[in-house]
């Protein structure tokens, strides 16, 4: 396994070095401190929080359109209508 150090990656838990590892769903960066410390980041150097912020941003941009607030109200006025009818 060809594992070497990336200077200007630390991991997100302890602030140790990054290596390079390849895991059966392919490249990643794992702490140098394993097994001790389970810090990784993806391929691109992202930790799991900063790829779950990206992912946030994105939901928040698309789902944040005035389509979607539409969308929201007509099924909101019909769920009322049918449980006042209730």
């Amino acid at each position: 396994m060809n594992q070497k150090p990336y200077e200007n990656l630390k991991c997100p838990n302890c602030n140790s070095s990054m290596i390079s590892r390849k895991g059966p769903y392919g490249v990643f960066w794992g702490c140098d401190n394993y097994p001790e410390c389970k810090g990784t980041r993806d391929s691109q150097g992202r930790s799991k929080e900063e790829r779950n912020k990206e992912k946030d941003k994105e939901y928040d941009e698309t789902t944040n359109t005035e389509e979607t607030k539409d969308t929201f109200n007509r099924n909101y006025s019909a769920f009322k209508r049918i449980k006042s009818n209730e």
